[in-house]
C-alpha cells in the first residue's frame, strides 16, 4: 500500500508541476481531478465497507486421517456500493500442535456474495481451526484501507481411528456390574484403619488422634482412613508439544476406548484442564465420542505436574489405571506406583524411543508405525 501511495504522490507531484508551468483550462483540470479522485475512492470506500463483512465456514464438521476437506471463506458486499477490494489474512491451526499455517485472499471488486475455498488434509488428528485474523477493505486506489467485520471462525476434527484395538481384555472387566464391585484386598475399607496421618484440623474428632506421634512431633496428628476402591478402569491422558506423538496418544486412547465400548465395559477418564482435571466416564460410543472431541481440542502441555496432582485427589482406588503420555521419568513411575490409586497400573509411552531409560513391566512403549503391535501387548 506504500508504493501505490508513493505512486500517487509522483503523479499528484507531476502535476502540479504541469499545472504550474503550463498554464491553462487543461492543467488546471488535470490536477483537479488528481487532488479529488482519492477523496471520491474514500468515499465510496465508506460507503461500502459498512455493508461487508467476512465469515469462515467447513465443508464437514468431522474426517477421518487424510480424508480431504475444504474451509469456505465467505465475503459479503453491498450490491449498490460494492467494495472494490477485500484482503483477508485467515490462519489455519490444529490444536494439537505443529505448525501455523497462513493465506493472504483478496476478493477483487465484487458484488453480493464471494467464496473462495482453501482446500486442506491432514495426516494427524485433532482439531483443526480456521480463523479469519484479519480483513480489510480497500479503496479503487490502493491509498486507504478500513476494517471489515468478521463473525465467525469455523472448525473440523480430524478423528482417529475407532477400530477396536488387538489389546487382550481379562475376565474380570466381562463380569456384570464391573464398575461396582468391591476389591477385596482394597485398604481402607475398614474406617478404623490407619491409612495415612495428617495434622489436626478442627472438627476432627478426639478418637482419630495418635498420641504418640503428636507427642513426638509436637503437635496434633490424627489417623486418616483409607478410602474404599472399586472395580473401575481409568485412563489418565496426558498430551505432549509434538504434533506427532499427540496423534499417536490420541489413536491410542480411541482404540482402548472403542475396544471397551464394543464390550459393553465402563471406564472413566482424566485429562489436564486449565489447573485441574478434567473427567468424564464412558459406556458407549456416544460418551466416548464426546471425550475423544474434547481431548483433540486441548492441545497445550499442561504448566502443572498432571500425574502429581492425580495422586494428591481423593479417588477411590480402581482396578486397573492407563496413564497415557509421551514421556515418564523413572522417579515419576515409582511415584505413580508407590502412590496405591490403583490395583494395577499400565503406562503406555507414546511417540518416544527411549525403551532404554526406562524399563519395567507396566511400561510399553507405543510406536505410530507399529501401533497394532504394541497395543496387543497391552492387558485390559
Amino acid at each position: 500500500m506504500w508504493g501505490r501511495r508513493l505512486a500517487y504522490l509522483a503523479v499528484l507531484a507531476a502535476g502540479g508541476l504541469f499545472f504550474i508551468f503550463f498554464r491553462g483550462y487543461l492543467s488546471y483540470l488535470v490536477f483537479l481531478f488528481l487532488l479529488i479522485l482519492p477523496v471520491l475512492s474514500f468515499v465510496w470506500l465508506l460507503l461500502s465497507f459498512r455493508f461487508a463483512g467476512v465469515r469462515a465456514q467447513a465443508s464437514k464438521a468431522a474426517v477421518e486421517k487424510k480424508e480431504p476437506f475444504s474451509f469456505m471463506i465467505r465475503a459479503k458486499s453491498s450490491r449498490l456500493f460494492p467494495i472494490p477490494c477485500l484482503r483477508v489474512t485467515i490462519e489455519i491451526s490444529n490444536a494439537l500442535g505443529g505448525e501455523t499455517e497462513r493465506e493472504l485472499l483478496s476478493f477483487p471488486f465484487f458484488a453480493g456474495e464471494a467464496v473462495m475455498e482453501q482446500p486442506c488434509r491432514s495426516a494427524c488428528c485433532g482439531k483443526l481451526s480456521c480463523t479469519v485474523r484479519r480483513a480489510r477493505g480497500l479503496d479503487f486506489l490502493r491509498l486507504f484501507s478500513l476494517p471489515v467485520r468478521v463473525k465467525e471462525s469455523a472448525a473440523v476434527f480430524v478423528l482417529p481411528s475407532r477400530t477396536p484395538a488387538p489389546a487382550a481384555v481379562t475376565e474380570n472387566c466381562l463380569l456384570p456390574d464391573f464398575a461396582e464391585l468391591s476389591l477385596p484386598t482394597a485398604p481402607g475399607n475398614d474406617p478404623s484403619d490407619p491409612f495415612d496421618v495428617r495434622s489436626y484440623q478442627p472438627g476432627d474428632p478426639l478418637s482419630r488422634i495418635h498420641w504418640k506421634l503428636s507427642a513426638k512431633q509436637g503437635e496434633w496428628i490424627v489417623r486418616e482412613g483409607g478410602s474404599s476402591a472399586e472395580r473401575s478402569i481409568r485412563f489418565l491422558v496426558e498430551c505432549g508439544s509434538q504434533l506427532l506423538e499427540n496423534d499417536c496418544i490420541m489413536e491410542t486412547f480411541s482404540r482402548l476406548a472403542f475396544l471397551l465400548v464394543e464390550h459393553g465395559i465402563p471406564a472413566q477418564v482424566f485429562w489436564p484442564e486449565d489447573a485441574e482435571l478434567g473427567s468424564q466416564g464412558f459406556d458407549g460410543e456416544e460418551e466416548a465420542s464426546e471425550i475423544l472431541e474434547v481431548l483433540l481440542s486441548r492441545s497445550v502441555p499442561p504448566a502443572f505436574p498432571v500425574l502429581e496432582l492425580f495422586r494428591e485427589e481423593h479417588w477411590k482406588k480402581c482396578a486397573h489405571l492407563i496413564y497415557i503420555t509421551p514421556k515418564c521419568s523413572p522417579e515419576r513411575l515409582t511415584g505413580l506406583l508407590e502412590a496405591g490409586n490403583a490395583e494395577r497400573v499400565t503406562v503406555l509411552l507414546c511417540g518416544t524411543k527411549q525403551e532404554q531409560e526406562i524399563s519395567h513391566d507396566v511400561v510399553i512403549p507405543v510406536r505410530p508405525d507399529r501401533l497394532d503391535d504394541c497395543l496387543a501387548e497391552v492387558e485390559l
